[in-house]
């Protein structure tokens, strides 16, 4: 049997500053809802001030807990 390495849904060292990492099928859930709910395509990525308002909300809720 292989062993799945689970990711963090947080992001190491990256250049733009995101923290949150979009691979991890928790956060791409709510990535695409929030998606949704922004009325914003899922075909393109989000820009950089909807990306951290994303990961703003996001992170505040996930430090609530």
């Amino acid at each position: 049997m292989e062993d799945v390495k689970q990711e963090s849904i947080y992001t190491v060292n990256n250049r733009y500053g995101y923290k949150l990492n979009l691979k991890h099928p928790k956060i791409r859930n709510l990535y695409e809802r929030y998606k949704k709910w922004k009325g914003l395509t899922l075909n393109f990525p989000l820009t950089d001030k909807q990306r951290f308002e994303f990961e703003s909300y996001l992170l505040k809720k996930l430090n609530s807990n």
